[in-house]
């Protein structure tokens, strides 16, 4: 006996070391346990959409690396291997000369130096390398560079737009599961409630308190909140499956929930609400950005009227056309004289398309302020009607006690009962909607005001 108590106790020890090493304190509880904010950082480390707006930074700053590398020399190294049916044309006239001069050094007795012969070769290689420097272009190059940083502003702030968006989806879709885990809760106690009066009322119809009518009303009206029960239920593991879309993790996975109600505190008056968006929203940033890049497509349009110079330094060596290295050095300038408009044309478009991005922060600014303004009345009204709801929720517990108490003493139906029934849990369904409500405006109130 002591050895099975023994051998037990030892199992048991080794049980809980297992799971000690495999789950440290407090870890395995709250391994899948969710918090709104917890759900929001899940959102954005597995987000397919942040991902392409992380990369169309990425892409952007090469962009901006780049026009900044157009400043820099461009060194081209070039090779060559040529193969001739005839010498070139250029070789048999030196040769020409070459027998020509030999010729007249003969008739004067030497008096002109005699020169060799180039070489009949048909084969002829070499290689040439050759440095550019920009050294004016018409201000092309700063423009371009300036328009990538545009570029790379935009990405940024539409970066942080798309977190917004996304930590507000997160938001939405954990409140709506908790409103959903809660309102299943409301229908079961319904139920349970329910069922304790089919119960009374069976045992007074089958001591004929009470006639026949009034427990079918009672059965009939368990049998209606089962159904919403189970339709309760069912809209659960639809918000479950719709905050697992959100979060981009798999569908069948289950976390664990604190459905204690709590309500976010109320932003302050809409003006500051107003004037924090407008400093905070980072569209602004990326509209922005927008024009300064239509002012730089303007200056890169203009920029073509101008000449441009350059530095062009160049050496080659060719065998065997010249055996001896040659190298050069200057500047190359160059201006379009005629182009048929098309400078002119590229101007006009640039321009319009600045005209286009200023129309849009004047839009951008004005749907700001409706955005502020309609989900700070939908906060300060869903916030009142918690109060309300609560007064409703607290008036109708009393009135289904009062009627509790009256039934079983028999000094009223079962329709007041039921009555009674139907307003507590609607007054419970109201408070529960009020509250989530009220979350749920307060974080649309938080994402147009350029929160995350």
């Amino acid at each position: 006996m002591d050895k099975a108590i023994g051998g037990t106790r030892l199992l048991f020890f080794l049980i809980f070391a297992v799971l000690t090493l495999v789950c440290p304190a407090g870890t395995c509880r709250a391994q899948n346990r969710l918090t709104v904010d917890r759900a929001v950082e899940i959102a954005l480390e597995n987000s397919l959409q942040r991902r392409m707006a992380a990369k169309d930074v990425e892409i952007a700053q090469e962009g901006l690396a780049q026009a900044r590398a157009e400043f820099g020399p461009t060194v081209t190294l070039q090779g060559g291997l040529y193969r001739y049916d005839d010498p070139p044309s250029l070789v048999q006239s030196n040769q020409g000369l070459a027998k020509l001069n030999n010729v007249l050094s003969a008739m004067t007795y030497g008096q002109v130096a005699e020169v060799s012969l180039p070489s009949e070769s048909l084969t002829y290689y070499g290689g040439l390398i050759k440095v550019t420097q920009p050294l004016y272009t018409g201000n092309k190059l700063t423009a371009t560079r300036r328009l990538a940083q545009g570029n790379l502003d935009n990405a940024q702030k539409n970066l942080e737009a798309s977190d917004n968006d996304l930590a507000l989806s997160a938001r939405k879709a954990f409140y709506t599961v908790i409103l959903s885990r809660q309102m299943a809760g409301a229908m079961d106690e319904a139920v349970k409630s329910m069922t304790g009066h089919v119960k009374e009322a069976t045992a007074f119809h089958d001591q004929k308190i009470v006639p026949k009518l009034d427990l079918l009303r009672a059965k009939e009206k368990l049998a209606d909140l089962r159904q919403q029960q189970l339709y309760a239920h069912n809209n659960v593991d639809l918000a479950q499956t719709a905050l697992n879309y959100v979060l981009g993790v798999d569908m069948d996975t289950r976390y664990t929930y604190d459905d204690t109600p709590r309500t976010l505190p109320m932003p302050r008056d809409l003006e500051t609400c107003i004037e924090i968006s407008l400093e905070n929203r980072p569209e602004i940033g990326a509209v922005e950005a927008q024009i300064r890049m239509a002012n730089e497509q303007i200056a890169i349009a203009q920029s073509d009227y101008l000449p441009t110079l350059a530095l062009v330094g160049e050496a080659h060596h060719y065998e065997p056309e010249n055996e001896d290295p040659s190298a050069q050095i200057g500047i190359v300038a160059s201006i379009d004289l005629f182009d048929n408009g098309r400078t002119s044309h590229k101007k006009a478009q640039a321009a319009r398309g600045l005209e286009k991005a200023r129309i849009a922060k004047k839009q951008l600014f004005r749907g700001i302020r409706l955005a502020v303004e309609k989900s700070y009345h939908d906060a300060r009204a869903a916030f009142e009607s918690i109060d309300v709801a609560q007064k409703s929720l607290d008036t109708a517990r009393e009135a289904l006690d009062a009627a509790r108490t009256r039934y079983r003493v028999g000094l009223s139906t079962s329709l007041e009962r039921l009555d009674a029934e139907v307003a507590m849990t609607r007054a419970k369904t109201n408070y529960i909607h009020a509250l989530s409500m009220y979350n749920i405006a307060v974080s649309e109130l938080e994402r147009a005001m350029g929160k995350e």
